[in-house]
């Protein structure tokens, strides 16, 4: 495991936990839905997020590391619905059929966001690298001086 995917997955995860919290707040506390609606577009793409981070940052095969946020994704995803409705607060998402729907719609969203994501942030480190590395030629900064 590299360093690369250890800070898409901290992203994943992050995201899931404050998601979660909300969620739970929210039974007991309607002030938080508005964080609720604009934390529902975060965390339905942080697959792609996570995905460009990884493959930026990633020495060796960033496409394969960047694609591995999205079974993540859908695997917290569906934890921590198990988990809110064993708390006792459930979360019904229009269209998903129980958990198996959550989580086969969340890893097909997963991997278009994580696709889309992992295709930026390779261009990214490929621009970079081209960026730093050092010219074969020397360029002339004036004429030369008389001798």
């Amino acid at each position: 495991m590299t360093k690369s995917w250890a800070y898409g997955a901290a992203l994943v995860l992050g995201m899931h936990l404050l998601w979660f919290a909300l969620i739970f707040t929210e039974a007991h506390a309607d002030w938080v839905m508005p964080a609720i609606i604009m934390l529902f577009f975060a965390t339905m793409n942080i697959a792609g997020l996570a995905a460009f981070v990884t493959a930026w940052r990633a020495p060796r095969h960033p496409l394969l590391l960047a694609l591995s946020m999205a079974p993540l994704t859908a695997v917290l995803a569906t934890l921590f619905n198990l988990l809110l409705d064993a708390a006792g607060t459930h979360v019904d998402f229009s269209g998903f059929r129980g958990n198996a729907g959550l989580f086969g719609i969340s890893l097909a969203y997963g991997i278009f966001v994580s696709l889309v994501g992992a295709g930026i942030g390779i261009w990214l480190a490929r621009r970079q690298a081209r960026a730093t590395a050092t010219p074969e030629y020397v360029p002339l900064v004036g004429p030369e001086p008389n001798k």
